[in-house]
Formats: C-alpha cells, structure tokens, sequence
C-alpha cells in the first residue's frame, strides 16, 4: 500500500512538472509561434490564457506523449536561444514531430491554405453556398465576427466540415473535387482513394503558409507589374554584383600593398595574444574562463573559445536581448599592437570566403584618413576610396537604389579602423542622419555604431581602449577583443625575420637593454627597435621607446634620403603641422595644409616616399601620400607633438597644455613621450632634430612634468577606490611607465613616497608594467603588501613579477593565476614568488589544458617551478592553500611536486589525472594538519591506502571518485586503525566499495568524528556492518551521511539501533540524485525506536526523498522531541501523515528548530493539522522543496497545494502563539490574495516569511501592507518574489517599508518574471524608503523591468537600503550614471550593490571609481 502511494505521488509531481515546464515556456511564446503553424486566430485564442500561450493544452491537442518531451524540449530550446524567433521549419523537420503534429495539423493547414485561396468575400459566400451552409448560420457568424474576414471563412469552413462529417485529409480533399474547387498546390496530389500526400513537408518555408497555384482570374496588369518588378530587381542585383567587385579589386590592395611598408615587412606571421575584453575582469573563474583566448596572425586564426571564424557568432550569443550589438565587434588594444592588421587579415578572409561567406559589399573605412570637418553623405563615406580612384561612376538613381540595398542587406559588412582618431567622447552628441543626407563623418559612423544606419549590417571597429571604453556607451558592441601584442617567443621569430645574419648581434643588444625589451611586446616599438639596431644604433644599456624613435628621426634626417639642412627645417614643420592636426582633430591634411607650414612638395618627398636603404639600414616612413597626406601611424603624430611641446613651446604654453594631461585618455601617449623626451641622454639627441629648438627652460619643463606626476599620484592614493579593479591598476602603470621614461630619481623620489602599501591588482599585465613598478618602489624601499593578485600575465611578465615581489620582499596573501597568455618558456617562473604567498591558486588555459606533447612538457616545467618555489620556505603550511584543481600534472608531475607538499595547509589537485603511481609518491611527503582533496583521480586502491598511511597528518581527506573498490577498504582501514587518533574528516563519496568495503570502515568508526559516504552502492549488509561499529563507540560520531545508498529497510532498521552514537544522520536524497536510501514505512518504525531510546536529541536527521509516506510519518510523530532538524522533503506526505505529525509536535515539551516538509502535497488538511502546534517548531517550512527527481530540466520547486482554507488554519494558529516563530516558508503555494489576506492579520507572530510564487496580486499586498503598518517590531525578512503585485501593489507596500528589515519584490532563485513593477511603481518605492529613519538591510528589485527611469527614481534614496538587487531591471548605462550620481552623495557606503554583469564594461571609468568606493561589495552577476 505504501509503495503504491509513494508512486502515485511521483506520476502526479510528474504532471505537475510536466505542467510547470509548458507553463513556463508558454510564457515566452507569442501567438505567432502558433500562426506560423497554420492556426488561425479563433484557433490560436483557445491556447491563449492572459495574454499566455497555455503550452500543456497545446501539446495535449496534438497529441504529444508527455513522458516523451522530445519536441517539447525542441520548443523549449528555440524559444530561450533564440528569443522568440521560433524556427518552425527546423521543429516539422524532425521526423519525431511529423508523426506527433498529426492529421488534424495537417487539416488545419488544408483549412488555412483553402481560405488563403478564397480571399475574395463575394467569393466566398459563393462557395459557402456550396458547402450547403444555412443563410441564418451565415448571418450569426457574421455578427459575431464582422470585423475579421478570416475568423468568418474558419467558422464557416468548420460548420460545414462537421455537418459532413468530413473527419480526414483526404475526405475533405475528394468532397472539394466534388465541388470543382481549387485546392492548395500542397495537397493538390492527394489521392481520391485515402493516401496521404505525396509531399513529405506539407508545411511552409518562406512565408506561413501552403504554396497556392496561381489562380487562373488574375490580370495581365498585374502580370505585366510583376514582370516588371522581377526586370527592376535584376538592374539592383547587376549594380550591386559591380559594386562588389570593384570592392573587391581595392581591398586586395589595402590587404596586399602597405602592410607593414613603413617599417619593412616580415615574411613569416607571427602570434598576436588576443583575450574578449571586458573593462574589468569577472571575479568568477569560470565566468574569466570562458572569456580568455588567443590570437595568431598564422592564418590568423583565434585560438581558444573564440576564433575569426566565430566571432560574430560569439557576438551574437553575448548581445542577449540587444540587436545592434548581434553583428557588431570591437577590437582594442595600445598605439601599435596590431589592430589594423588583424581588421586586413580579417578583410582577406572574407574576401577568400573563409569567414563571411555569403558576405555581399565589404567597406573598409580608415577613420585616419577622413576629413572630419568636411559633410557628406552615407554613400560618399562608404564608397569614397572608389570614389577618390574614379572607379565608380553612378547615377544619382542608381546610387539612391544602391544605398537602399545596402541599409537593408544583411550581408554588409562594414570594418571602421582607428575610432581613435576621432573624438569619440563627444559622440552622444551627435543627432541621427538620414543615409543620403549630409552630414558630419563622426555623425555617420555614430549612427553606424549604434545601429540607426546599417542596422543589419556585420560591423567591425578598432580603437585604442581608454578612447573607446570612455566613450559613450551606446555606441559601444558589446563583445569586444583587445589585442595584448607579441609573445616573447615571437618577438624572437620576429627578430629573426627581420635582422637575418645580424639576428644574434641585435637580440643580444635587446636583452642587454630589458627596458626596451619589455616594450617590444608591442609589434611597433618592436619593428622600430630592430630598424634602429640594424642601423648600429644601442649602444647604451638604459635605452627607452621614445628614445629609439629620436634616434632613428635623427639618423633619417642625416641620411642620404634628405639632407641635413633640408632635414633638421622640416621637423620644426611637421611637428607644427602634427599640432595642429592634433587640436582640431584632423588626422587628413591637403596640399592647402603642407602649404600653409610651409612644407614644399621637395621637402616633402624624402618623408613621403622613404623605403628600406640597404646602406643606412633604414626603413621608417612619417607622412603617407596620396592625393591627400597623413601620419602612416598614430604614434609619429603623438611623437611630434610631444617634440613641439618640449622643443618648441615656451614654458607656459606647455603648462596650460600638460596641467591635466594625465586625466585625457587622447594625450596617454603624447604625456609619455614629452617625458621620454626631456630624459637628458635622449633630450642631447632631440635638441639636434630643429635649430630652432629652445632649450632654456628645460628644466622647468621637468620640474613641472614632476608636479603634475605627482598630483596624479596623491589624486590616487587619496582615493578610497579599491585598487583590484584593472582600470585603477592601469593609471598607476602609466604614470610608472612615464617617470621610467624620464629616468630621474629626483623627480620620481616624491611620488614614490605616495605609492600604495596595500593593494590588489587584478587583469592584464606586461613585463614593462611590472618592472616600471619595481623601480619606483625599490627607490624609495617601500614594501608591498597585495592582498589579493588575479592577473593574467602576458609576455615576460610572471618572471618580472617573481623577480618583483623577491627582491622587494612582497607579501601575497592570495594570488590566482590565469595561464592563457603566458609563453611556455615563462612557465618555469611560476613559483618564484611562492616563499612570500599565503594563498595560490592556478587555472589550466592553453597550452596547460590540451594532450599535446606540447602541453605535457609545460606542465612538468610548471610542476617543477611551483616544486622549487616551495622547497625555499623554511616552516611548514607557511602557504596555506595550494589550488592546482584540474591541470593534467599526472604522476610524473605529482612526484615531482611531492617533496614541497609539506609546505602546505591546504592542498587542492582535483581531477589532475593522478593513479596509483603518483598518490604513493604524494602519500609519502604529507604533513600533519594537512587538509588534501583528491577527487576525481582514479588513484584506485592502491593509492588510496598510500595517502591513508598519512591520513593521522592530515584534517580533513577527500578522495571523492577516486575508482576506490572493495580490495582496497581493507588497507585503508588498517591505516586509520593504525593512526591510533581521532580523524576529523574523511570523504569517500562516488566510490563503488559496496557492503565489504562498509564492512571495513565499520571497524574504525571510533576513530572518526565525519564520515561522508554518499553513493557507495551500501546496501542492507554495509549498512549492518557500519551500525555495528557505531554500537561499540564510548562517543558519538559527529556526523555520518549514508545518502543515495540503496541500504533499504533492513539497512536502515540497523542503523536505527545506534542513533545514539551519531549527531547528525544522512538517510535522504543527495544535491544530485534523488533517489535517496530506500526509506519505506515499514521501517520507520525502527526509526522511531532508536530515536525514543535516545537520552539526548540528536542535532539533525536528513529523510529526504524517501517514499514512506504516510504511514512512516505516523511512527516519526511519537519521537520528535528526540531530534532538533528533521527534513522530511518530498517524502510523499499527505494531510493523514501531516496530522499524526502534528499530534507528535503538540506534546513536545521544547520547540524543534526546524522541520522541512516543503514539497509535499499535505493540502489544506494537512495546513490545518500542523496549524494548532505552530508553537513547538521554531522554523516550519511548507514551501517548495528543493527536487530534481523529476526530469533534469525542470526549474521550479513544489510546494504543499495549501490553498485559501488551509492558510485560514495557519492564521489562526499563529495568532495564538505566544512568541513569533522564526521562518514560515509558504512559496509556491497557490493561496492568491485571499490567502495573504489571512495572513496579513498575523505578521507580529513571525519574523521570517517566505511567500514567493504564491498567485499574489495588488489587493493582496494591499492587505498585507495593512497588517506591516500594525506592527510594534519590524519583520526581519518578507519575500514576496515572482507574484504578480504590480504597481498598485508596490505602491501599497512602500508604505510600510519601516516595518520590514529585508524585503523581496523581485525574481525567485529559479525565474525570471520579478513582481511586473515599473517605473511608476519604483515612484512609490523611492518615496517609502525616503520616509525611513533607519535605512532597510535589504532590498530585492531584480527581475524588474523598470529600466533607466526606474533606477533615477532609485537614486535618490540609495542612503535607505543597505544592500539592493537591481539585477536584470533592464538598466543601461545611462541608468547606471544615475545611481553613480546618487551614490556620489552618501556618507556611508552602501553594504551590497548587485548589477547585471554587461553594464560592467559599458560604464565611465569614473563612473566605476565612484561605484567602487561607495559600494562595500559591487556584485556583478
């Protein structure tokens, strides 16, 4: 009988699931989904509940077996990745859906094409007559329906279906014959004699609805137009296949003909290290995770999660809800990296139909070579290489066609180069532009970058990052890429494509000058170093970037390309001619521009047309020429202003220019250049560039470069913004890089006494960052103290940072590191800096993750580093975590790492591929007081005795899945027999030892305090053994948790006799697995016994998902002032069970503390029963309970099916309690308004309430508001989450704000839906929290969709709340700055502030500092 009952519970939770599951997909649905399917609107309103599609009704009608959701599971997926836009066409083509969408599918198609067909209403009722329908049939239905036409055919076709009795396809296709009717091309071929059709997709492709035969009435005018149309679409198609092709023609020579000119060109391709860029690094590793990749230039191809061949598709998964961002890519990185060769090589492999392929007209559009003041259209800007060539001739008719297929086609890719150069800041300014309307460029391409032009269009933009990450968001793609630069070992592969013979000679002046070396990670300074080498140049050991390029601008001006006096009057002009360009944001200067600097076509020509000299060892070029000139890179335009500023600027003119160059993003290059500059070996050498250099008032210049260095350094250091945000690290690592530039001590000696003592560093860092910051804190011997270090270390710099913090005596308390960029040769650097870490941490990326030969050999480099860093400290567990989880070291790695465990508290090599072999080599070298978690290694019996010959060293062991069997229990028992001490804690879970290997471990249970041995197939006999040895022990075992073993009744009897000698007991389902121990009410019983022969309570006994039900709830009720928690989840009670219990709780003479029966369908009986002993249980929950034992898809808990009666019975029984409870848990009981109403009149008796999904709406609220105004004390928590309250709910709730500590009016933990309030409602919210005296300590708004207004509303009153959820409430950025302004204002910073974690990248860098610091915790999620 109970076994019976236990399984009818199941099939009814089944079919609640199965309901909940459509439900929830219902609600994502549009009735669109249903007309795409044939159905017309009559039939599409039976399916339509409250504007919700009713999914369980529809699958029901059509047949679907619900134990077999395939299409459903199909459905469900179209509908959450694709956002509505359900492919219809994929679900028919299964041959699983064809069989279940049936023959009534298919008549409803017959029925919808036939209709289609007969559009004509004096037509129509022609046919009706036909069909033999009644003339007053006719005139009910069309009062009924008069305004739809195609309600009126449906109705009509149906009556006359169902009067004929025309059942089948095939029925009604034979009586329309009859009829001498048309009949959809689609069942056209049906045979008279009942087969079905012979097309095997009756169903559309295109537009939703059956192919028709064309119907023999129509006109030779409309013939004529559509003949017409088809001429006129072939004239579009013929333009747009030119178009394309001379498209083609140019980008081959912007890809092929000046890559690299400037600066010679390198015959083999090189890495690129490329990680998705998102302003701040996500603190959740796996979130970091899935964010790293890497680029190489061979091929170009991304390695890693993102590749070229997929990053559209990857910015289309990460745009969510947000078009514009679903085609839209941006690429930052630094002055020189490699942007605009990886948009080329991108344009090559679109060309070569290798990404794109069905790519149609491809734009390339340089920002540097525009002319930003001068207005002009969309097609001009698009086609204006074309244009300037004179290859394009067109007709303004064609033009105007042209265009209108551009802004429609989905094929257009457009690839914008150098945002940069622009002013990208001022570009929310811009109003929107019409296509072929001119305007200003900057304009056009704001309108391209936010999708008001060009909307599905693929697009690609480049920038340097502070430029583009300042700039307003809005604009701004979502998936963004930043290019770190060159590997180590590819700027070797570089050199020695560049220098050749003289490779050795130039490689070794580079590492002689480490400095300069560590810039090189950027492909510019890189190629103009080598440039300069190759030319003799480098003779000294402390040579600087802007050093090198001084150099090589003297030698170019000395060399035979110009001569000297030619030479040194041009630089004074161009460097003129570069300011000027700089201050009005002109990159494109005309011949009217050289002209007026006087820069004549002769002088001109040596920097034009420079080419690499073999006999001066030369190949730079500054000005590019064609019809129009510019810098051929940013970096000699910044260098050129940099040089007028120091050379030709007197020293106030330079002051007003640099006072606050170091808050512009646009003059970060320009600032460290004017420092390089006035480094006195380099300023000897620029001098001689210009007679006309003044050279006076140098030293004031640097003294003032000083002050300003300084202030930047006391702004920072005064700041309360915490310094693990990369943006913050990144202004410290500039102002580094400028006064090492500089290279004067007493100039750097001031702002070394500002550097921080205490900081965290977190993102992305280079050698040249790391050793910039070395030499400012070795000048003034300042210790370091970095709490908390997550960098992703590129090039050289994880030995810079082991070289830093050893020779500084840096103290680490956790470092995590991430390994994706860092070369292979650097991995032996990895533990260098382990004797001053506490806590370190390692995620396998690259070339750590893969089964390469490759990636084995840096593994064991790794394991060897990280063994050598250890073997320096002097006392043990001086680290005290280790995290090395899931990277491939095997047993070779183990042994080599084995001798400086020792060093160790705690040590984490999960899944590390770890046998028998390298667990005999570990077990040998651990430590006392260790704790080790070796999960996930099939180290099997053999080495699991290895480890458990220490296991007296150690407090807490994990070996959790580690292939341990029964032959191996025996020895792992005599190792712990032999410790002869206490073991505080020991995991087996997941290994398959059985009853013997129970049996062992039930000779050593005197020796354990916690034995975790989920899912171990014990069964009766194991269970027997364990209890035998839980009989024998003098103290009780703190904790043993048999879950997820089939152990039975008898199983479970055995243990029942020495509850005694365990405090908390296991017996119920697993997180994972539901199937928990066995549990029937037979043996219950034996349950019971054990707990009424106990002389103390035990603390907790865990039942869940056991299928006694009643009747073993019966037996429970007679001993439960034996136990303190008891969880009775999903255990198949019902209101009998729930009476006996409630008769059990009424004689206690203490209170419990907590009894769970939240997911068990006890009712209103069952609510009423436990109502009358509500005062001896402290927490009672009748809520959801947490159940997977359904289907692995299913979202949402259950909870009790307590309706309006049975929350009558609770009200009733708390208002005779004498003291509050502390938790009633009522979620997901469908008790509605009427239900709280109830409840509002009881709210002094509790202090928790959890009303989540309860179907209560604003009259509801409105009553619980009056009964929080009432109260004496204020609740501590009130969760009304995912009810439908509303507005006029909120706004009833926002009265009695100062009555409730912590309130919930959002999304539960599984949905997405909040409480429906909008701005309106935040009004009311805003003005409650406004009338506090004491602000709230919580308040939860997420799953909102209030949006911007709704947070400006909030702003206001952000000093009222501690700690508040705002996440998915449809915020932007410009909602964002709102709260930043609110923020700004408060005194005390708030607690906890979470926000979506795509705002993270789109906000204001000082948006973010101001966040930062007046938010404790700012919680991304």
């Amino acid at each position: 009988m109970a076994s019976s009952s236990g399984s009818s519970t199941i099939r009814k939770a089944s079919k609640r699931a199965f309901h909940k599951q459509c439900k929830d997909v219902g609600a994502r649905l549009k009735p669109e989904f249903f007309r795409k399917l044939g159905f017309p609107d009559c039939e599409v309103d039976k399916y339509l509940t409250n504007n919700e599609v009713d999914m369980f009704q529809f699958w029901k009608d059509i047949g679907v077996d619900k134990n077999d959701p395939e299409i459903f599971q199909l459905v469900r997926d179209e509908v959450y990745c694709n956002k509505q836009n359900v492919k219809v066409d994929e679900l028919l083509a299964s041959n699983k859906a064809r069989k279940e969408i049936n023959k009534t599918r298919q008549m409803a198609w017959l029925i919808y094409g036939f209709c289609q067909f007969y559009h004509n209403e004096t037509e129509w009722t022609n046919i009706v007559h036909k069909f033999d329908v009644k003339d007053f049939q006719i005139s009910e239905i069309k009062n009924n329906y008069k305004e739809n036409f195609a309600e009126r055919q449906y109705r009509m076709m149906m009556m006359w279906l169902k009067a004929n009795k025309l059942e089948t396809i095939e029925k009604i296709i034979a009586e329309l014959k009859k009829l001498h009717l048309e009949i959809p091309e689609t069942f056209a071929s049906t045979s008279e004699a009942g087969s079905s059709t012979t097309r095997t997709d009756p169903f559309p492709s295109v537009d939703g609805s059956p192919d028709m035969k064309r119907r023999k009435t129509e006109t030779e005018d409309s013939d004529s137009d559509s003949s017409v149309d088809s001429v006129e679409g072939n004239k579009v198609n013929e333009l747009v296949d030119t178009t394309a092709e001379k498209l083609h023609q140019h980008l081959k020579t912007v890809v092929e003909g000046k890559c690299g000119r400037e600066y010679g060109r390198a015959v083999e391709p090189v890495d690129l290290v490329l990680l998705k860029y998102t302003g701040q690094k996500d603190n959740d590793p796996e979130k970091q995770r899935e964010k790293m990749a890497r680029v190489v230039d061979e091929g170009n191809k991304l390695k890693g999660d993102i590749t070229v061949e997929n990053m559209f598709e990857r910015a289309k998964i990460e745009a969510g809800d947000i078009e514009k961002d679903k085609t839209s890519v941006g690429v930052v990185g630094a002055v020189g990296v490699g942007k605009s060769t990886l948009t080329k090589v991108i344009v090559q492999k679109i060309l070569d139909k290798k990404i794109l392929s069905n790519a149609s007209l491809v734009f390339y559009i340089t920002v540097g070579t525009i002319d930003l003041e001068r207005e002009t259209d969309l097609f001009e800007l698009l086609f204006s290489s074309l244009i300037a060539k004179g290859s394009l001739s067109i007709q303004e008719a064609e033009k105007e066609e042209l265009i209108n297929f551009i802004l429609q086609d989905p094929n257009t890719v457009v690839i914008i180069d150098g945002l940069d150069e622009a002013k990208t800041e001022n570009l929310h300014s811009y109003p929107d532009v019409l296509p072929l309307k001119s305007a200003k460029p900057m304009a056009l391409l704001y309108n391209i970058l936010n999708g008001k032009l060009l909307e599905n269009a693929y697009k690609l933009v480049t920038s340097r990052i502070t430029q583009f990450i300042d700039a307003s968001p809005e604009y701004r793609p979502n998936f963004i890429l930043e290019i770190l630069g060159l590997a180590p070992n590819e700027q070797r592969k570089l050199a020695r494509c560049v220098c050749g013979e003289q490779f050795d000679r130039v490689w070794k002046i580079l590492q002689d000058n480490p400095a300069l070396l560590e810039c090189c990670v950027v492909p510019v300074n890189m190629l103009m170093a080598l440039n300069f080498l190759l030319g003799g140049g480098g003779t000294s050991g402390n040579m600087t970037v802007t050093g090198v390029y001084i150099a090589m601008l003297n030698r170019y001006i000395r060399s035979k390309h110009c001569s000297f006096e030619k030479g040194m009057n041009v630089v004074k002009k161009l460097c003129d001619l570069a300011f000027d360009g700089w201050q009005k944001n002109k990159s494109l200067f005309s011949d009217e521009d050289l002209e007026q600097f006087k820069i004549p076509l002769a002088t001109q020509q040596a920097f034009v047309n420079a080419v690499v000299d073999s006999e001066d060892g030369l190949a730079i070029q500054i000005l590019q020429q064609d019809k129009v000139s510019y810098f051929v890179h940013r970096s000699w335009q910044e260098l050129l202003v940099a040089l007028r500023l120091v050379l030709f600027m007197s020293l106030n003119e330079f002051k007003s220019f640099l006072e606050n160059a170091f808050e512009s993003a646009d003059l970060e290059n320009v600032v460290k250049f004017c420092f390089g500059i006035c480094k006195d070996s380099v300023f000897k050498k620029a001098r001689r560039l210009s007679p006309a250099a003044q050279v006076g008032e140098i030293e004031e210049k640097k003294k003032f470069l000083g002050s300003i260095a300084e202030s930047k350094a006391k702004k920072l250091s005064a700041s309360v913004i915490k310094s693990d945000e990369e943006h913050f690290m990144q202004q410290w690592f500039h102002l580094f890089a400028c006064l090492n530039e500089l290279g004067s001590d007493d100039i750097s000696l001031p702002v070394t006494k500002l550097l921080p003592t205490v900081a965290n560093m977190r993102g992305s860092v280079f050698s040249s960052d790391i050793t910039n910051m070395a030499s400012l804190y070795k000048l003034n011997n300042t210790t370091l103290n970095l709490k908390d270090v997550r960098l992703s270390f590129v090039g050289n710099a994880l030995q810079s940072f082991g070289k830093f913090v050893k020779e500084h005596r840096v103290k680490v308390s956790m470092i995590t590191r991430y390994c994706q960029h860092c070369p292979d040769e650097q991995l032996q650097f990895a533990g260098s800096f382990l004797p001053h870490v506490e806590r370190f941490r390692i995620y396998p990326f690259g070339s750590l993750r893969d089964s390469t030969d490759r990636s084995r050999k840096n593994v064991l480099t790794l394991a060897r580093s990280i063994k050598d860093g250890l073997l320096q400290i002097d006392h043990p567990h001086q680290i005290k975590s280790l995290e090395l989880g899931h990277i491939p070291l095997g047993d070779e790695g183990v042994s080599i790492l084995s001798s400086g465990v020792g060093k160790v508290a705690e040590l984490d090599m999960e899944g590390i591929g770890m046998t028998s072999v390298g667990a005999v080599k570990l077990g040998e070298h651990l430590e006392m007081e260790a704790i080790l978690d070796i999960s996930g290694n099939e180290v099997g019996d053999i080495g699991a005795c290895a480890i458990t010959k220490s296991i007296h060293k150690l407090k807490r062991l994990v070996m959790r899945d580690c292939g341990i069997t029964c032959k191996g229990m025996p020895g792992i028992t005599q190792n712990i027999l032999n410790s002869q001490t206490k073991i505080p804690c020991l995991g087996l879970s997941e290994n398959k030892f059985g009853d013997d290997g129970a049996q062992e471990l039930g000779k050593c249970l005197h020796l354990m305090e916690k034995l975790i041995l989920c899912d171990c197939d014990i069964t009766s006999t194991g269970a027997n053994a364990l209890a035998g040895g839980l009989s024998k022990l003098q103290t009780p075992i703190h904790k043993l948790d048999l879950g997820d073993n089939p152990i039975g009744d008898l199983g479970v009897a055995a243990m029942s006799k020495c509850l005694s000698n365990v405090k908390s007991l296991g017996l119920g389902g697993g997180r994972y697995v539901d199937r928990g121990c066995g549990i029937t009410s037979d043996v219950v019983s034996h349950i019971a016994s054990g707990l009424l022969s106990l002389q103390e309570p035990m603390d907790s006994l865990y039942l869940s998902y056991s299928k006694f039900g009643d009747d073993g709830t019966k037996k429970l009720s007679k001993c439960l002032h034996q136990v303190k928690r008891l969880d009775l989840r999903g255990c198949g009670i019902t209101c009998t069970g729930v009476a006996t219990l409630a008769g059990g709780l009424s004689t206690l003479q203490t209170p419990m503390d907590e009894l769970d029966l939240g997911g068990n369908p006890i009712g209103d009986l069952g609510a009423a029963a436990m109502s009358k002993c509500l005062s001896n249980v402290k927490s009672l929950g009748l809520g959801g309970g947490q159940s997977n034992s359904l289907t692995d898809t299913f979202e949402y808990p259950f909870g009790c099916e307590i309706t309006l009666d049975g929350i009558s019975h609770i009200a009733s029984g708390l208002l005779s309690l004498q003291e509050p409870m502390n938790s009633l848990d009522l979620s997901d009981n469908k008790f509605g308004d009427d239900g709280l109403k109830k409840l509002s009149k009881c709210l002094h008796q509790m202090k928790r309430l959890n009303l989540l999904r309860c179907g209560i709406k604003s009259t509801g609220v409105a009553a619980l508001a009056g009964g929080l105004s009432t109260l004496q004390t204020p609740m501590d928590k009130l969760d009304l989450g995912n009810n439908p309250i509303g507005d006029l709910g909120a706004a009833a709730m926002s009265k009695c704000l100062s009555n409730v500590k912590s309130l919930g009016l959002g999304g539960g933990r599984y949905a997405d839906r909040g409480c429906g309030i909008t701005s309106d409602g935040v009004s009311h919210i805003t003005s409650g929290l406004l009338s506090l005296q004491e602000p709230m300590q919580y308040l939860n708004l997420t799953s909102n969709n209030f949006g911007d207004d709704g947070a400006k509303k909030l702003s206001k009153c952000l000093h009222q709340a501690k700690r508040l959820n705002l996440h998915k409430c449809g915020i932007t950025p410009t909602g964002v700055k709102a709260l930043v302004d609110g923020l700004s204002t408060l005194q005390t910073p708030m607690e906890k502030l979470r926000l979506d974690w795509k705002l993270k990248s789109c906000i204001d860098a000082d948006d973010l500092k101001i966040l930062e610091s007046k938010v404790k915790k700012l919680d991304w999620w």
